[in-house]
């Protein structure tokens, strides 16, 4: 995957559109954020809307993330639709004044008006498929905050000790009233 190949000049894209499909097999696109097991393939269609352009399509890989509760790898899909807005940046420019986005602005990304980066508009989706919480399944039991044990594999004998809340002094606390 050659990197420049996917920026595009507004002025390049045809009125009826342009189609560009590419795979990145090492997973250049995020190397720096998470490892990828299945090469990345996207397919994207550009299309002018004035000033705009529309971006449609879809990214497939599989990454390769950590558990955030016991720390194991495991495999997560990644299958997203492409659907944004480039708006150029010169159009929000003379905006001074504080303005409230509404759901639909959320999917609008700004470019500097003459190039398309279509790596970082595939790049963008992939890292916003990625949950907040990563977890390789949702009644994983996670470590031993004693021994450090992951008790999806096997328990431990450590006592677990409930300690009282810093709280707890409050409820010895009297009040009196006058």
């Amino acid at each position: 995957m050659v990197r420049e190949e996917l920026k595009v000049r507004f002025e390049d894209i045809p009125p009826e559109g342009l189609d560009l499909s590419f795979e990145d097999r090492q997973g250049e696109l995020v190397r720096d954020c998470f490892p990828v097991r299945q090469p990345i393939r996207a397919y994207v269609h550009l299309v002018r809307w004035g000033v705009s352009v529309k971006v449609t399509g879809r990214v497939e890989t599989e990454l390769s993330l950590t558990c955030d509760r016991c720390l194991e790898e495991f495999p997560f899909r990644v299958a997203e639709k492409i659907d944004v807005l480039l708006e150029p940046v010169a159009t929000f420019s003379h905006v001074k004044e504080e303005i409230r986005l509404s759901r639909e602005d959320l999917d609008v990304i700004f470019f500097d008006g003459e190039t398309i980066e279509v790596d970082e508009v595939v790049r963008e989706q992939i890292l916003l498929a990625v949950p907040m919480r990563q977890l390789c399944r949702e009644e994983c039991k996670g470590l031993c905050p004693i021994c450090g044990e992951n008790l999806n594999q096997r328990s431990c004998n450590c006592k677990k000790e409930v300690k009282d809340s810093p709280f707890a002094i409050l409820k010895k606390l009297v009040v009196s009233s006058r």
